[in-house]
């Protein structure tokens, strides 16, 4: 199971529960190009965290995946077409699931700005 330090993180972020419906599609990589369709956990300037099946093997420290778009809140809906990188997993051998906490490959400043302002609500 990995740890992470939370006194480590460089940006302001807000989490986010299942009944918040913080929907999104993620792109796997792959010669089969899959796609995920996932709950956020939580969203910073710096990137997101999100729940994955344990068994996909997509998953894993370093690999680069594309947030297509987020759903749900409609607030968010600006987010699409970002590429994430996988900074860590954490796993739990009690559940089905992995959590995977990903960077912004490259985000424009436009962007952040929103972030910041969508954060601030919270």
């Amino acid at each position: 199971m990995a740890s992470f330090d939370a006194e480590k993180r460089r940006s302001k972020r807000t989490y986010f529960t299942a009944t918040d419906g913080v929907f999104a599609v993620i792109e796997l990589p792959g010669p089969d190009k899959m796609s995920l369709s996932t709950n956020l956990l939580s969203l910073s300037e710096g990137g997101i965290s999100f729940i994955a099946q344990r068994e996909n093997s997509a998953m894993e420290t370093g690999a680069e995946l594309l947030l297509v778009r987020v759903f749900e809140p409609h607030e968010l809906s600006f987010l699409h077409e970002l590429p994430v990188e996988i900074c860590h997993i954490i796993e739990d051998d009690d559940l089905p699931h992995v959590v995977c906490g990903c960077q912004f490959k490259s985000i424009p400043e436009t962007l952040q700005v929103k972030i910041r302002e969508f954060l601030a609500t919270r």
